[in-house]
């Protein structure tokens, strides 16, 4: 059966289940399919309150959620999980998956096995076994990336895929977050949605077989639209003893030298194909799932905490309806509150526009903040894909009129879409402002929203 990616595009799915393995769902409720009779994508819509994706005919993103809680792999690979049996890849699905696997045998593996069979299977494809009690469930599948596995066996490409989308869908906070989902198989595609605007990360790997150096494949970069900490801590690869590496010095597929793909929307790759890491005989990945999503905090509720980034920063200036209080002193640089390229936890950004020569001119807050010393101030920008900024410093005022300050180079940005840069108050003493310069060799259109601290 032909998987068609127009009909994917229209669809959302509640992916909730549980890579989890070893350790108790906390806060995820089970996956929809893992009962007699799967839901349908229209029920699982109204029961998790996500909005369905429509007029996306020429994207191919799949909006997805991920909700799986809990790392629960050690050190040392995924073994007793029931996805390194060999006789699961090599052997069809129908017949891979029996009573008397672990799989099966246990909520924790029933959950593996329902959100493996989602990423694997098309919408319309179904798999139903017993456990060892003779209880029947189905396992729906939905995305389709390796139809294969249906009929024939899991080989090194099939494997890989498959990691890559249970690794693009790990949550050990135990809370549902909305994704939206691309990368080069043919079942899925490339495309952006403006309702998912920021670059999270990019997934790869093998998690079915450890390598070389006896360690699990299971790698990730990260992409600029959010703070390092948010991967990191969806995914827990900062909790002791986790799997997820990110292997890079920056930290950054795009700084990095991830290949990124020719498709793009407006002016910017939609995500990458190629990455190089890892520490056994394979280095090289071309099964890579890029995802993007809102910079939304969510209750356990999947309801959004308003005026809350991702991160669960308490956003201070908004610019929704107006620029907040914030100005420059150059007035060949206009400021306004605009809906242009959407904002982060509301509707609107300040948009900064300069239509001159080559210069450095200044945004800046009033003078009346007080930030402790410590505090990490971060601010969203979006760069318009042919502007001519060169560098970005953000900046603090202490009390006393000197400044802190963080060149970054527009090379080491995204052009055309969100990042989120940092800079901290340093140690003794308050920051009463803060600010961004802006280097440019001539014209530019910039956009700054949901500073926090």
């Amino acid at each position: 059966m032909e998987f068609r990616l127009t009909e994917i595009t229209r669809k959302t799915t509640w992916l909730a289940a549980s890579l989890a393995l070893a350790s108790a769902l906390a806060g995820c409720q089970a996956p929809a399919s893992e009962d007699a009779g799967a839901s349908s994508e229209s029920q699982l819509v109204a029961a998790n309150g996500l909005t369905m994706v429509n007029g996306l005919t020429m994207t191919n993103g799949l909006t997805m959620t991920n909700g799986l809680s809990g790392n629960g792999l050690s050190g040392n690979g995924l073994s007793g999980n029931g996805l390194m049996s060999q006789a699961l890849v090599v052997n069809p699905l129908p017949t891979a998956v029996t009573s008397s696997t672990y799989l099966m045998n246990s909520a924790q593996g029933r959950d593996t096995l329902a959100y493996l069979i989602r990423c694997a299977l098309p919408a319309g494809h179904s798999i139903t076994r017993t456990d060892q009690n003779g209880a029947s469930y189905t396992f729906a599948g939905s995305i389709g990336l390796t139809p294969e596995w249906e009929n024939g066996t899991c080989g090194g490409d099939c494997q890989r895929w498959l990691s890559a989308c249970l690794l693009a869908h790990v949550n050990t906070a135990g809370v549902h977050v909305p994704i939206w989902i691309v990368g080069q198989n043919n079942y899925l595609g490339w495309g952006q949605s403006p309702a998912y605007p920021n670059q999270e990360g990019t997934f790869f790997g093998n998690i079915f077989t450890t390598n070389e150096a006896g360690h699990t494949d299971a790698y990730y970069c990260e992409g600029p639209g959010f703070d390092k900490s948010v991967v990191d801590g969806r995914i827990g690869s900062n909790q002791v003893g986790a799997p997820y590496r990110d292997m890079f010095a920056s930290g950054y597929c795009h700084i990095n030298g991830c290949l990124a793909s020719e498709s793009m929307t407006k002016n910017v790759a939609d995500g990458y194909k190629v990455c190089v890491m890892g520490d056994g005989a394979m280095t090289t990945w071309n099964q890579l799932l890029t995802v993007w999503r809102q910079n939304v905090a969510l209750n356990s509720s999947g309801q959004v905490i308003a005026g809350t980034t991702a991160d669960g920063r308490t956003v201070k200036f908004d610019f929704e309806g107006d620029a907040n209080g914030w100005s420059s002193g150059n007035t060949q640089m206009t400021l306004s509150s605009a809906i242009d390229v959407g904002g982060q936890t509301g509707s609107h950004a300040l948009k900064v526009t300069y239509n001159s020569g080559s210069s450095t001119l200044r945004l800046q807050s009033a003078t009346t903040l007080s930030i402790a010393a410590g505090s990490k101030v971060t601010f969203y920008l979006y760069l318009a894909s042919d502007s001519k900024l060169t560098s970005i410093t953000p900046w603090v005022r202490k009390n006393g009129s000197s400044e802190s300050k963080k060149a970054i180079s527009v090379a080491n940005l995204l052009k055309g879409s969100w990042n989120a840069v940092n800079i901290s108050v340093p140690s003794g003493v308050t920051a009463n402002q803060v600010g961004v310069d802006f280097s440019t060799g001539g014209a530019f259109s910039a956009f700054v929203d949901s500073v926090s601290f």
